[in-house]
């Protein structure tokens, strides 16, 4: 029984540092993981990651409600799907990412969910 609990935190631990090397790979040119009182926010590219996990938690509170909302949005966005109006309004409609897997998204949004209040 200890060895499938070990199991098991050791699968959701990997995921999750798998998700930061996905962020790194796929988001971290437009995305900063978070500001600070040191972030020039008028150089930024693209809504923090902070920003965007609060505001997918609001509406999409389980961490497979988070996973599907990202999932859906980061291969096509839209207007439509969008729960971050201001954040449209300022950066625009993202592009789809497109050679991305689902299993990547789901580590992202699991260490998204998990790092991100």
């Amino acid at each position: 029984m200890l060895i499938i609990l070990f199991l098991i935190v050791f699968s959701f631990s990997f995921a999750e540092e798998y998700g930061y090397q996905v962020f790194k790979q796929y988001c971290s040119s437009c995305h900063i993981e978070k500001t600070d009182e040191t972030t020039n926010n008028l150089s930024l590219k693209a809504p923090p990651i902070d920003v965007l996990a609060r505001q997918i938690k609001y509406f999409y509170r389980t961490r497979e409600g988070f996973a599907e909302y990202l999932e859906n949005f980061i291969k096509e966005p839209s207007l439509d799907k969008s729960i971050c109006k201001p954040c449209i309004d300022r950066w625009g409609i993202m592009p789809p990412v497109k050679d991305i897997s689902d299993e990547e998204i789901q580590s992202i949004s699991l260490w998204m969910f998990k790092n991100f209040r």
